[in-house]
């Protein structure tokens, strides 16, 4: 009896209770991650039957921890396809293959991406271009500008219902017919630059990939063939209708140099720092 009265003294007269006054907490288990809507620079020009056509937005995911476990995978960064496992992840509807984006779009989900898991401020090593001093530099990711691959004025183009554009090369008359790259043409030539020197051949490799065809001969003999033996005047008409036709998302900023107060309009580097921010 003297052990059950110190016992009730010590409890207050009451038996403990693992419930009472306990408040209820959601479970964790039906945690959702948020998502958000990224405007698309292509604003959809995609071919008929893309899940992107005619879709100016598309929703992704935050990105996770397990999401940045896709970024230290040796095994996806030594094939190159951390970026893309890493898109593909993001992206809410998975009947969309994040390879057969446009190169703009896709830049337009990392930048979205990464500016929600880490923040808008971006600070990385720059090398002034004025006095080659190397500093540290931060650039803002919401400062942005949106290219829709519609600035042809002046410019013969045809738009195609393939999402294609047919133009005339002006020297020899030939039609040709080019599209944006997509993120098939990225890793396909990231993988040829791991097997051969990267510093060769780099105007005709890149035309080879953007280029669907020439006066309607749409094999690859053919495409090879004519963007070798191109005249220049042609060759550099064709690649400057290249960019005009690439939607993308532009990020630039004034840099200042802190050593010798240079100026200049910078484009946005992407270092290895872009995803794993200082702390």
């Amino acid at each position: 009896m003297k052990r059950r009265n110190n016992e009730d003294r010590m409890m207050g007269g009451h038996k403990p209770s693992h419930t009472e006054d306990v408040p209820q907490m959601a479970n964790p288990m039906d945690f959702v991650t948020p998502s958000q809507l990224v405007d698309l620079p292509s604003l959809g020009k995609y071919p008929e039957g893309h899940p992107l056509c005619g879709q100016d937005t598309i929703e992704i995911k935050y990105m996770t921890a397990k999401d940045e476990d896709i970024l230290t995978s040796r095994s996806l960064l030594k094939k190159g396809l951390a970026i893309d496992r890493l898109i593909q992840n993001l992206i809410k509807d998975k009947s969309i293959d994040s390879k057969s984006l446009y190169l703009g779009d896709r830049n337009a989900i990392i930048i979205h991406a990464r500016a929600s898991a880490y923040g808008d401020e971006y600070r990385t090593k720059v090398q002034c271009p004025s006095c080659g001093e190397t500093s540290k530099y931060t650039f803002d990711l919401a400062n942005y500008e949106m290219y829709h691959g519609d600035n042809t004025d002046g410019l013969d183009i045809e738009y195609t219902e393939n999402g294609t554009y047919k133009v005339t090369l002006p020297l020899s008359g030939i039609e040709a017919e080019v599209k944006p790259l997509t993120g098939h043409d990225e890793i396909a030539m990231l993988k040829n630059s791991k097997t051969k020197d990267t510093t060769e051949n780099l105007i005709t490799k890149q035309m080879k990939r953007f280029t669907v065809g020439f006066n309607g001969y749409y094999d690859q003999k053919t495409i090879n063939y004519v963007c070798d033996n191109m005249v220049a005047r042609d060759s550099s008409f064709l690649r400057n209708i290249f960019k005009v036709i690439s939607p993308d998302l532009i990020l630039s900023d004034l840099f200042v140099c802190p050593n010798c107060e240079h100026e200049e309009e910078m484009t946005v580097p992407f270092g290895a720092d872009f995803f794993w921010p200082e702390r």
